[in-house]
């Protein structure tokens, strides 16, 4: 199997000791497919994965395996990992090789959006919104999320409209949607 080395999925995967299936990537086929799948049941990252014939789709790889692939391969465009009874990883001096997560990988198609006939897609610089992040207080240890507010007035959202920020319901920032000109 062959991953894009910019996507680092396991930052997707859950931390919590408790969590164990949680902590690994699933690889599956997707709507007809293959995809790296990662969550830690408050965040969910999809992304593509060319596969072998050799590799065994639906197992649940450690997450430490696609770090080590990243690294093993940082010279390159892709990384890759083998996944034929354990994943693989070939470095220079060799391979090493992690067990598969035991247990049934939770159902996250469920939880994916049906193709809708009208879909609002919204682009903005991710940098711009974590410096207003930072701006409103986000980075202050108490604090727990961040709201974006669309067509917060009934109007219609478009390209020149901003996007109402705050933080934990406190501060006010807009952010403007990146166009497509």
């Amino acid at each position: 199997m062959n991953i894009e080395n910019k996507y680092k999925i396991e930052e997707a995967a859950s931390k919590h000791p408790t969590r164990y299936i949680l902590q690994g990537v699933h690889v599956a086929m997707v709507n007809g497919s293959a995809k790296a799948v990662a969550t830690d049941g408050r965040i969910l990252a999809m992304v593509p994965v060319a596969t072998t014939e050799e590799d065994t789709l639906g197992v649940t790889a450690r997450a430490e395996t696609f770090k080590r692939a990243r690294k093993a391969f940082k010279k390159m465009t892709c990384a890759e990992v083998k996944l034929n009874g354990k994943a693989t990883v070939r470095e220079l001096d060799g391979e090493v090789s992690f067990d598969y997560v035991e247990g049934n990988y939770p159902n996250f198609s469920q939880v994916l959006p049906k193709p809708a006939e009208k879909a609002l897609k919204l682009s903005f610089d991710p940098n711009n919104l974590l410096r207003l992040w930072k701006a409103l207080g986000g980075d202050d240890k108490k604090a727990q999320g961040v709201t974006l507010t669309i067509g917060h007035d009934g109007s219609a959202v478009d390209a020149n409209r901003p996007v109402e920020v705050t933080v934990d319901g406190q501060g006010y920032g807009l952010l403007m949607l990146m166009r497509k000109d």
